[in-house]
């Protein structure tokens, strides 16, 4: 392995580790910085890698003068800082881009993230967690959230190429689904579930062991434990959120800002820029990562946005490519996370699993035409 790979490692276990409020670089993007910085030549060159690239750094562009305008007829620097997060994420991506491809870089990597899982539910019991929801060391429960949704993607997506042992591929994605539960995000939450439908149905040898395990595990637990589930706040608090059908005022649409996508329209073709919600009479921003670009920067915006996703469409879908993608769709519908580098690397590995599953399908193709 190489001084960059290790660096990479490091970037992913520390990640979860907030030292700063949110809206501030954190102690994982100092090794992120390294690993731009330490190779920014290299990783410019993959911009043109393909289309996903291409129309992400378009995007990126175009965040940069809608915002610097708006900064300069506002006079507030903050504007601009917003466009800052997401050219630190594009890059990061860009170098995700360079390594891939590489089989033994994904073997790596899904070690890494195992051991940061790991870590964290080691961890977990010398958390206090605020009320019923957990957000170990993050600043709020719905980063926890995203940050266990996306890994438990990634994994999928690695464990999809290079194959490794049952057991090893569902020790990462086991502790990712826990960490989900008790973050008691509704939208990660419903993100897991879809997730684990398919997996659980997609073999009848997945099923069988999923319930072996479930009953083992009750058994254990039961013997071992002084355990009562209807003592486990964060499940039955998850278990209540996703029944209950009231909508409060902070679900509603007017408390979330969807709002304004329909009182000024008049941004919606260049866009509003982010930030200075006061201009709307509000004073938090868009939940949702499509609403937000969508208002933010225009449907011109938008379309840039969107269109890094159309080689998906390039293609036959596989299932799993669709059921990961819908699993992160759901928590971008009604989150803005889109300053998180990993929502954007998470992208890239979906995008990247629909390119292999077609080439891998063309190459069996070509393989039973040509004995």
């Amino acid at each position: 392995m190489r001084f960059k790979d290790y660096i990479w490692a490091i970037y992913l276990i520390v990640f979860p580790f907030y030292a700063f409020e949110s809206g501030n670089p954190q102690i994982a993007d100092a090794f992120g910085a390294i690993l731009i910085f330490g190779h920014i030549s290299e990783i410019l060159k993959n911009i043109k890698t393909n289309r996903f690239t291409k129309s992400l750094f378009l995007f990126v562009v175009y965040t940069f003068i809608v915002n610097a305008v708006w900064m300069l007829i506002l006079g507030e620097f903050e504007i601009i800082k917003n466009s800052i997060f997401y050219f630190y994420s594009f890059l990061m991506v860009l170098f995700l881009v360079g390594k891939i491809e590489d089989v033994s870089f994904l073997k790596f990597t899904f070690k890494a993230i195992t051991v940061a899982l790991i870590l964290q539910l080691v961890l977990w019991p010398f958390v206090e967690s605020e009320g019923v929801r957990n957000q170990m060391f993050f600043n709020n429960p719905n980063q926890l959230g995203l940050w266990a949704l996306c890994l438990l993607i990634i994994t999928s997506v690695i464990t999809e190429i290079i194959k490794p042992k049952l057991l090893h591929s569902l020790i990462p994605l086991i502790i990712a689904s826990f960490l989900i539960i008790i973050s008691a995000s509704r939208a990660a939450l419903a993100g897991c579930l879809l997730f684990w439908m398919f997996y659980i149905i997609k073999s009848r040898k997945y099923l069988i062991l999923f319930i072996t395990i479930v009953v083992i595990g009750s058994i254990f637990i039961g013997y071992n434990y002084d355990l009562n589930l209807s003592n486990f706040t964060a499940l039955e608090y998850n278990i209540e959120r996703l029944q209950s059908e009231s909508i409060s005022s902070n679900r509603s649409l007017g408390g979330r800002g969807y709002d304004r996508i329909v009182n000024y329209p008049q941004y919606l073709f260049f866009g509003a820029g982010e930030g200075l919600y006061e201009r709307f009479n509000e004073t938090i921003e868009l939940h949702s990562i499509f609403a937000n670009v969508l208002f933010s920067y225009g449907i011109i915006g938008f379309s840039m946005f969107i269109f890094a996703f159309s080689s998906l469409l390039k293609n036959k879908l596989t299932k799993i490519v669709i059921i990961l993608f819908l699993a992160l769709a759901v928590f971008a519908m009604v989150h803005m996370s889109l300053r998180v580098p990993f929502f954007w690397m998470t992208c890239l590995f979906i995008v990247y699993l629909h390119k292999y599953k077609n080439n891998l399908d063309i190459d069996n193709r070509e393989f039973l035409t040509h004995p």
